[in-house]
């Protein structure tokens, strides 16, 4: 029984001494999968083999710890980028497709690349299909944002001041305001439906405040100058008549007639005198005798009134002659002598009179001419000197 015991005893001892040396490792080689460097692999035999160079693939393994693996080099039309213990090398891509063309060919250490021909790109149909696609050509009025290269197609984009038309590949110049031609439009920014969230700030409102408001002066401003314009001259058409009614109330139809003597125009200092009116229909003498006007002293005081560059004018206007405008130039270096010519053919050439002679609707012919040419002080002074009997008149 006691050997029994003791025959028990030792088994149990060489079991656990057994199992104890069958935890420790084995000398020059790893223990666990995870320990081996990146040019290795681990080894279904329980230890790391190297790992075949690119463009190499695996013929056999490595048959213990520290010998080399066998290795071969990838047949052609195959390759092997990186290192490896594959097996077998993949097969490199080939350029069959419809307008494809090889970029760079097929080694054992890199796969061959294809490209496409020009006016098409290369596109990726998965993760492995492909085609070259014909590149897109921009249309009536766009140009060439971006070129077709490579894996890009052309990108295009509308000229300036040219908007897209939805559904085409078209774009139309701009011919009025609307969301895709803001420079049309009276504002930069195309105008909302919804007012703004965003409260006006009191600076952003004064324009819009100032302008209407000085608009509207503007407005009121004008037509009370243009009132009292009218009333002006209204007035002033009243008292003109007032005054010939006073001057001739035995006929309206009368006209004053102007002489002078021969020496008129050489002489200034040919006294007034008063010659009475004699009517056409019979010998008697009118109310009024009207005062007689020479016209040296009718030409001087024009020539004092009207502004000297807008007397050419006014001779053009009263049917004076280029000619006879240029001759006056010529004849007199002072202006005023000329202008006094110039004068004294217009008078000459008028009808109802001779050379000494003016009649008064001739006068009023002239202030009527100033006033179109907006020289209306100088015609209503004309007017008051000459037109007006009020203070000439004798009875």
């Amino acid at each position: 029984m006691r050997d029994r015991q003791m025959f028990a005893c030792v088994l149990l001892a060489l079991i656990s001494q057994s199992c104890i040396i069958s935890n420790f490792p084995v000398s020059g080689s790893p223990s666990v999968k995870g320990n081996c460097p990146d040019n290795e692999y681990w080894n279904k035999n329980g230890f790391c083999c190297d790992k075949c160079h690119p463009g190499f693939k695996l013929k056999e393994k490595c048959p213990e710890p520290n010998k080399r693996s066998k290795c071969v080099k990838c047949e052609a039309e195959t390759y092997l980028e990186n290192s490896n213990h594959n097996e077998n090398c993949f097969s490199c891509t080939k350029c069959n497709k419809v307008h494809s063309k090889e970029i760079s060919p097929c080694t054992y250490k890199s796969n061959r690349v294809c490209g496409c021909e020009p006016e098409y790109y290369y596109k990726k149909l998965g993760d492995l299909a492909w085609e070259c696609s014909r590149c897109k050509k921009c249309g009536s009025g766009q140009l060439e944002a971006a070129p077709c290269a490579g894996e890009q197609n052309r990108k295009c984009q509308c000229k300036e001041n040219h908007y897209a038309v939805k559904g085409t590949n078209v774009c139309e110049p701009c011919v009025e305001c609307q969301e895709e031609c803001p420079h049309l439009c009276k504002s930069s920014t195309p105008p909302t439906p919804f007012m703004s969230i965003h409260p006006t700030s009191p600076s952003d409102l004064m324009p819009q405040i100032l302008v209407p408001v000085f608009a509207c002066i503007t407005v009121l401003s004008l037509g009370v100058f243009m009132l009292y314009e009218g009333i002006r001259l209204w007035k002033k058409k009243k008292r003109h008549a007032l005054s010939s009614q006073k001057s001739s109330p035995a006929s309206d139809d009368q006209t004053f007639i102007i002489t002078v003597g021969a020496d008129a125009v050489h002489n200034e200092s040919v006294p007034l005198t008063n010659q009475q009116c004699e009517t056409e229909q019979s010998g008697k003498l009118p109310d009024c005798v009207p005062r007689e006007i020479k016209i040296h002293e009718f030409f001087y005081f024009v020539l004092d009134e009207v502004p000297i560059g807008r007397f050419k004018e006014l001779v053009r206007r009263l049917g004076v002659s280029e000619q006879n405008i240029d001759r006056a130039d010529q004849d007199h270096r002072n202006s005023k002598d000329a202008h006094y010519q110039m004068l004294k053919v217009w008078s000459d050439s008028g009808s109802g009179g001779g050379n000494n002679v003016l009649p008064c609707h001739r006068i009023q012919m002239f202030v009527d001419t100033l006033k179109d040419m907006y020289l209306v002080n100088c015609a209503d002074n004309i007017e008051n000197r000459f037109l007006s009997q009020d203070t000439s008149a004798s009875h």
